[in-house]
């Protein structure tokens, strides 16, 4: 399944909801996306529906994450 994430092509190997996308990307990237903002196809998704919320096909899919610094 192929989507865009954060404006490159992705691909995924089966259908999945937000939390485990983010669960995956959390171990590649090495980031807690815990309290990370995403969107799909513009439309911003509550945290409170990341378990249910799935990914399709030629989704477009951004997800932010805000990191403090100093």
């Amino acid at each position: 399944m192929k989507i865009k994430l954060n404006g490159e092509n992705y691909e995924l190997q089966k259908e999945m909801t937000v939390v485990e996308l983010l669960n995956d990307l959390s171990k590649d990237w090495k980031i807690d996306l815990s309290g990370a903002v995403v969107l799909i196809n513009d439309n911003v998704i509550k945290k409170n529906n990341w378990k249910i919320e799935k990914i399709a096909n030629d989704y477009v899919v951004e997800v932010l994450s805000f990191v403090s610094g100093g």
